[in-house]
């Protein structure tokens, strides 16, 4: 059979003509995981860690979206003032499950010269092991923010988005970058001008050796979809990866205990596209 992305189709709809067609699979990682103090996740921290083990997981990085001082965004993510209860409660699982899983202690980031200093500040003095890059909006300065998806001219947007996770990817702050696809919500198709823009990522990931992630958060149908625009993964994206033997790693983006249930997360796909792109995929980072 062959296979391509229906845009415009029901998730649904699409899932229940398509997925009896992949292998089934499974993963025993996952470096991207949130926890409620976002504002818009389920479960405690414990139930993460339980599920993962349920499921084979070996490995599990806590990858909440990062807090910032001085700036609430209620929603989003959590408050400053819970940094250190995010810090101790995932030190104290890890210890308390070290004989069942690996875990591990980091964050998801937007990039921002305004924030370089404050992300060196949490690697080197406070300990976070480590710092996903996930570009879901721009600063404009300390307190005020422009949704990706909020700009009027979609391609004014993506120039700035890849200007700015290049230079995200420059600082060596990042570990690797969560949902680099995540702009293909606000197009219709691949143009000469998006592709072109890929290909710049692609470049710069496969220089500095950063993976790029399957991310599976919106197979799951965790964020609104526009009919008649694109989702991630994006095949058209992953087909561009496979041309520059990028590494990739599968993030389950999980947002719930229950993600890391294969019923529930689509591990096939990304191991479709793994293969069909015979894509440079790795299982482990290096923390």
């Amino acid at each position: 059979m062959k296979y391509f992305y229906i845009f415009s189709i029901d998730f649904i709809t699409y899932n229940q003509a398509h997925k009896s067609c992949y292998t089934t699979t499974m993963i025993d990682y996952c470096y991207h995981t949130h926890t409620t103090r976002c504002g818009h996740a389920n479960g405690t921290d414990e139930e993460y860690v339980l599920s993962a083990i349920e499921h084979g997981f070996k490995v599990i990085g806590f990858t909440d979206h990062v807090f910032f001082p001085g700036f609430p965004q209620p929603g989003m993510r959590g408050n400053y003032e819970e940094l250190d209860d995010y810090i101790n409660s995932i030190r104290n699982l890890r210890e308390k499950y070290k004989d069942k899983i690996e875990i591990h202690l980091g964050f998801e980031c937007e990039y921002s010269p305004i924030w370089k200093d404050y992300y060196h500040y949490l690697k080197d003095k406070i300990g976070i092991e480590y710092l996903i890059l996930g570009q879901h909006l721009f600063f404009e300065d300390e307190t005020h923010i422009r949704w990706l998806g909020n700009h009027t001219n979609p391609e004014e947007a993506l120039e700035k988005y890849t200007n700015t996770v290049i230079e995200a990817m420059e600082t060596g702050l990042f570990t690797y970058f969560a949902h680099p696809d995540l702009f293909v919500r606000f197009f219709e198709n691949f143009t000469p001008f998006t592709i072109a823009c890929c290909r710049r990522i692609c470049e710069k990931a496969k220089e500095l050796d950063i993976p790029l992630e399957i991310n599976l958060g919106m197979l799951r149908g965790m964020r609104p979809r526009k009919p008649g625009r694109m989702i991630y993964p994006c095949e058209e994206f992953f087909s561009l990866v496979g041309e520059y033997k990028n590494k990739v790693i599968i993030g389950v983006d999980a947002h719930d205990p229950h993600d890391f249930d294969p019923n529930v997360s689509d591990f096939a796909y990304a191991e479709y596209l793994i293969n069909k792109y015979n894509l440079n995929a790795i299982t482990r980072l290096k923390i």
